[in-house]
């Protein structure tokens, strides 16, 4: 499935019952109150919507200092509680101001799910069609998931240390928002640059920018190489994993643990230049 669907194709479909709508809002990593995305769920949603949020209900909860995804079995008993099964096509949305929707659909192909997509635009842009909100809550029958990841799509702390201490040939990549990296010093030692904000319109909803701009922006990369991305706790660099791989890249991984597992274990670092 493409990553990305538009607004009409969801309206069309809205009363399928084989597409499950997840609103996947939720709260930057620096805000600790995490029932924001929720309270905006219930303010108002696409309708027939269900809530989930990546660093609450999908996060491995073993490891409180980075957002990593929830163990198989976790993952599969909060999708079969909201009513989301194997045979099902999952589109997400967020607010568009941060791609949450990308985390989840990442997290969703990572299990095997591949009909997995993201709206783009997010509700703003379901808003903007003309499209009726709802705040009811609706009841899903509890179904059964059953997860087999795909573990080529998620990159260990052991796999990046081998980047960092050359041993790999895997191209690296801090994907952080411009207005994130420019107040950083340091990043993991041996990645290199490629700007979330140049891939994705963040002022109109994260859409992603067309492919000949991402071709245009990762010229410098071999795209058959093995390719890990990463950023503060992973939401970013799952869009980024999603616009390498509408272009062809071959082998993209999501560094789940991102910089803040890395910066918690005190791994190398060298000064951004």
């Amino acid at each position: 499935m493409e990553p990305f669907v538009e607004v009409d194709w969801l309206a069309e479909r809205l009363d399928d019952p084989k597409i499950a709508i997840v609103d996947s809002r939720s709260a930057p990593a620096a805000v600790f109150y995490g029932g924001v995305g929720r309270e905006q769920y219930i303010y108002g949603h696409i309708p027939g919507a269900v809530h989930l949020d990546y660093a609450d209900q999908l996060h491995d909860s073993y490891t409180q200092y980075c957002t990593r995804v929830a163990p198989p079995g976790r993952f599969a008993e909060e999708l079969g509680k909201v009513g989301i099964s194997n045979d099902m096509t999952v589109i997400a949305y967020d607010g568009g101001d941060a791609p949450y929707a990308a985390r989840i659909a990442w997290m969703l192909r990572y299990y095997g799910h591949d009909n997995a997509a993201i709206l783009a635009g997010g509700i703003d842009a379901w808003i903007e069609a003309g499209h009726r909100r709802e705040g009811e809550i609706p009841t899903r029958r509890m179904c059964k998931f059953e997860p087999k990841a795909r573990l080529e799509l998620r990159a260990s702390v052991e796999e990046v240390l081998h980047v960092a201490d050359g041993s790999s040939p895997a191209q690296l990549l801090a994907v952080w928002p411009d207005t994130v990296y420019a107040r950083r010093d340091r990043e993991i030692t041996g990645a290199r640059r490629l700007s979330f904000s140049q891939l994705f319109d963040e002022l109109h909803g994260c859409r992603m920018v067309p492919p000949e701009r991402i071709r245009e922006l990762t010229s410098d990369l071999d795209p058959s190489k093995r390719t890990i991305t990463y950023c503060g706790n992973g939401v970013h660099s799952s869009a980024v994993y999603f616009a390498l791989q509408s272009i062809g890249f071959s082998d993209v991984a999501v560094y789940d643990g991102s910089w803040a597992e890395w910066k918690y274990h005190k791994l190398p670092t060298t000064p951004n230049t």
